[in-house]
């Protein structure tokens, strides 16, 4: 458990990551009631001329199930995206089997001034999503 000093860093640090980074997403693991640790994630913009999705990053959630620095503010336009999350791999390697091979949540972004949640709540048989703050 964090003391309060240890508590307020930890805060900090969360809201200068979100500050920086337009796009956000936490994945939990519910079935077992922790964060989702070491799960890939990609995130893609689809190019609507040529209807193609281009991967734009890729990272690894963190011991807290966070994966930061996906997007740069700058780089953040108005478009269709998908964020892809590697359930399978996660799962194997817990030594256990899941009915999904991989979540992909598709939204569309009109105003990349705004910040963004994505949170991915999941057990090996069940997901769940929603625009977080």
């Amino acid at each position: 458990m964090l003391g309060n000093s240890s508590r307020e860093e930890h805060t900090a640090e969360l809201m200068a990551a979100a500050a920086s980074n337009p796009l956000t997403t936490h994945v939990l693991n519910t079935g077992d009631g922790i964060p989702a640790a070491k799960m890939a994630v990609s995130l893609h913009r689809l190019d609507s001329e040529l209807m193609i999705w281009n991967m734009l990053s890729v990272g690894t959630t963190n011991e807290d199930g966070r994966c930061p620095g996906l997007i740069s503010a700058e780089a953040f336009i108005s478009g269709m995206y998908k964020l892809r999350f590697e359930t399978g791999s996660y799962w194997e390697g817990l030594g256990q089997t899941s009915f999904y091979p991989y979540v992909e949540v598709v939204f569309t972004i009109t105003d990349p001034q705004q910040r963004f949640h994505i949170p991915l709540l999941m057990s090996r048989f069940s997901y769940s999503t929603y625009r977080g703050s």
